[in-house]
């Protein structure tokens, strides 16, 4: 047996693991005398909960747990991967594992260097991050009150058409033990409550998304005054129904702290990742350390901002998180990494690996990236000397091609700028540019950066990440 005793409900408990210690050493052990030069098993077990209402009536309420865990081994310089929810299959399929690693390696192109990681501390220990109130000691009919607060404050208008509601948490417990003699367990919360209006006026239909949410348990929905959050999802979904159409060309853009975090995200965050840039699919290869925006620009991704969608304390290959800079002051700085990149460019691992459970291998992946506040005091100062552009909140989704350096978002909701003052409302805002150019046309900032509202990254896989920042002004971005 490799599964120890189940943590049941004191997940907190150091002294319960999943893995038995010993099994898992000796497997990692049999690796290295199999010709693997590393070997790691990382087991993941989520608990988790997700309720939906559709116009106040419960549609679902699904509780769960599941357990997966990956060994991987290298050899020859390839990985070979093994992913299961049979933990007691992990010693059995040491040594086809490590086969398959070498088959592989054989197999590498001449041109693809061997696979080598750079030198991280072993560290053995526990870190939970425990919340203020266990999510999971909420009851079903707490999490309904919640969500039907929302709800009633999202309906109130004969043209909301219809409220679709959430609810999301989960305890996320991690083990990793690897062949060099890392041993860390951590485990931490995420919650989330969101909620979708739809409006309709005759044949004109609009919606808009609301959500909150992030690291932490049932304290992060209480802190949140729902019954308002609600209401402007209503207010701005109305509001969309009666909105223009809006203008196109080359603008002044203002963008609120949602969109200038989907904006750093996506333009930015993803060209910063180590493999994308070894692979040669950033615009930013090569640039470490020249200048590629504005002075004003500093830009960080940050897994220890507690209460953080992205917020996590160790990232997947066992280091502990920490703050990495990637813009100071307009120059390029760092690539997010793990120790696969790390060792590609010969810089310091970040902890930037994550993976999307157990059962996946673990990419370099953001956290929580926000651009730095500036100097102007609010929304007001940053507007006053435009004569004409576009204010643009939120986010519906877009794409970047990071290789390019180009990217298209399209916002929830804008408003027109005239003569220094907001003006008509807008509906069907698209803004798309160059990453290096529209950093560089980025001439103000208000004081007040922070993350918005929680998200979701995919790669691949999916991960829960934080983005946000202060109201950002961009001197000019093509808006359609």
């Amino acid at each position: 047996m490799v599964l120890a005793a189940s943590p049941g409900d004191d997940i907190f408990n150091n002294a319960r693991r999943y893995l038995e210690e010993d099994k898992i050493r000796s497997a990692l052990q049999n690796a290295t005398d199999f010709g693997a030069s590393y070997a790691e098993v990382r087991l993941v077990s989520v608990t988790d909960s997700s309720v939906a209402t559709r116009d106040g009536q419960l549609e679902r309420a699904i509780p769960g747990q599941e357990v997966g865990a990956t060994m991987r081994v290298l050899a020859d310089g390839a990985w070979g991967v093994h992913s299961t929810t049979d933990i007691e299959s992990i010693p059995s399929q040491v040594e086809s594992t490590v086969r398959l690693a070498k088959a592989v390696a054989q197999r590498r192109s001449s041109k693809d260097k061997p696979v080598s990681l750079a030198d991280v501390p072993i560290i053995e220990d526990s870190v939970h991050w425990r919340p203020e109130k266990d999510v999971r000691e909420t009851e079903l009919s707490e999490k309904l009150e919640h969500l039907k607060v929302l709800y009633e404050n999202s309906k109130e208008d004969k043209k909301i058409a219809s409220v679709i509601c959430g609810w999301h948490d989960e305890h996320i417990h991690t083990e990793f033990m690897s062949s060099e003699g890392m041993n860390r367990v951590w485990s931490f919360q995420r919650s989330l409550i969101n909620a979708t209006v739809t409006a309709r006026d005759g044949s004109d239909v609009v919606s808009y998304r609301t959500r909150h949410g992030g690291e932490g348990g049932l304290e992060l929905i209480e802190q949140c005054d729902l019954a308002e959050l609600g209401s402007y999802a209503k207010t701005s979904a109305i509001r969309l129904l009666k909105a223009e159409r809006s203008p196109s060309g080359k603008l002044p853009l203002v963008a609120d702290r949602d969109l200038t975090g989907v904006y750093i995200h996506e333009a930015l965050g993803h060209p910063c990742e180590a493999d994308l840039v070894a692979a040669g699919d950033s615009c930013l290869d090569g640039k470490l350390g020249q200048k590629i925006g504005n002075d004003i620009v500093t830009v960080v991704d940050d897994p220890t901002i507690r209460g953080g969608y992205g917020a996590h304390p160790i990232d997947d290959e066992g280091l502990d998180t920490k703050e990495k800079c990637l813009i100071k002051n307009g120059v390029l700085t760092d690539y997010l990494n793990h120790r696969e990149s790390a060792h590609h460019f010969g810089i310091e691992p970040n902890a930037g690996a994550r993976a999307q459970d157990g059962l996946h291998h673990p990419l370099v992946r953001m956290s929580n990236t926000l651009i730095m506040g500036g100097t102007h005091n609010d929304l007001d100062e940053l507007i006053e000397d435009i004569d004409y552009g576009v204010y643009a909140c939120g986010s519906r989704g877009g794409q970047v091609d990071t290789g390019r350096g180009s990217f298209q978002f399209a916002a929830q909701e804008a408003w027109l700028i005239e003569n220094g003052s907001i003006t008509t409302p807008l509906k069907d805002v698209s803004v798309s540019g160059l990453t290096l150019q529209i950093l560089k046309d980025v001439d103000g900032l208000t004081t007040d950066s922070r993350l918005a509202a929680p998200g979701f990254c995919g790669k691949g896989q999916t991960v829960p990440v934080g983005d946000g920042g202060p109201i950002m002004r961009i001197k000019e971005a093509l808006v359609g």
